[in-house]
C-alpha cells in the first residue's frame, strides 16, 4: 500500500550521490579552477545548483504526484521531510569526498565502457560513505515517517522539520568542508586529473 512512497526518496538519493566524484569528471579541466583562484566554497556551491534545481523539481512534483495517487495527503510533510534529508545529505557528502577522494574515471573521449581501474578500495569506499552518510542524515526524517504512518499522523511535521533541518545542515557544512579542502588539495586535485 505504501510501496507509492518509495521512489521519490530513492531517486533523490541518487542524485545526491552523483556528486560522490564529480571533481574526477571535470578532468584537467579542473586547473581552471585552482589556476584562478576560485575559492573552494564557490566550486562546491556551484557544483550542486544544477542537481539541486533538478532535485527541488523531483522533490515538488514528485511528491505531489505521490500522495495524489496514494489518496493520503498527511503523507506530503513526511515525503518531503525525507526526500529533502536524502537529496541535501548527499549534496553535502558528496561536496566534501569529491574534493577529499576522488578517484579514476572514463576520460572525455573515451567510451564510457571503459572505465579505469581504481587502486585499493577507494571507489567502493568514496561510493559508500556517500550513500551511507545520506541515509544516515535521513535516518531521523525516515523515524518520523514511520512513525507517521504506523502511529499518529502528527509525527509527519516532525519528518518535516527534520529532514530539511538536518538537510540544511548537511549541506551548509559539506560546502564549507568541501571548499576547505578543495582549497588544501587544488594541486593534488589537478595531479589526480592528469594521472587518471
Amino acid at each position: 500500500m505504501y510501496l507509492a512512497l518509495i521512489p521519490v526518496p530513492v531517486i533523490c538519493l541518487l542524485l545526491g550521490w552523483i556528486l560522490h566524484n564529480d571533481t574526477a569528471y571535470d578532468n584537467t579541466a579542473v586547473w581552471l579552477h585552482v589556476a584562478t583562484g576560485v575559492r573552494g566554497a564557490a566550486d562546491r556551491f556551484g557544483r550542486l545548483v544544477p542537481v539541486l534545481v533538478a532535485g527541488i523539481l523531483v522533490i515538488g512534483i514528485g511528491s505531489a504526484v505521490t500522495v495524489f495517487v496514494q489518496g493520503d495527503w498527511r503523507l506530503l510533510p513526511s515525503l518531503l521531510g525525507v526526500s529533502t534529508a536524502l537529496l541535501l545529505g548527499g549534496l553535502g557528502i558528496g561536496s566534501i569526498t569529491s574534493a577529499a577522494m576522488p578517484y579514476p574515471v572514463v576520460k572525455p573521449g573515451d567510451s564510457p565502457f571503459q572505465q579505469p581501474q581504481s587502486t585499493g578500495a577507494l571507489t567502493a569506499l568514496v561510493q559508500s560513505v556517500t550513500m551511507f552518510g545520506s541515509l544516515l542524515i535521513a535516518a531521523p526524517a525516515i523515524g518520523f515517517a514511520t512513525l507517521g504512518i504506523i502511529d499518529d499522523p502528527a509525527w509527519h511535521t516532525a519528518s518535516l522539520a527534520a529532514g530539511v533541518g538536518l538537510g540544511l545542515i548537511a549541506v551548509a557544512v559539506g560546502v564549507w568542508s568541501g571548499g576547505r579542502v578543495f582549497d588544501r588539495r587544488g594541486p593534488e586535485i589537478v595531479a589526480a586529473a592528469v594521472r587518471a
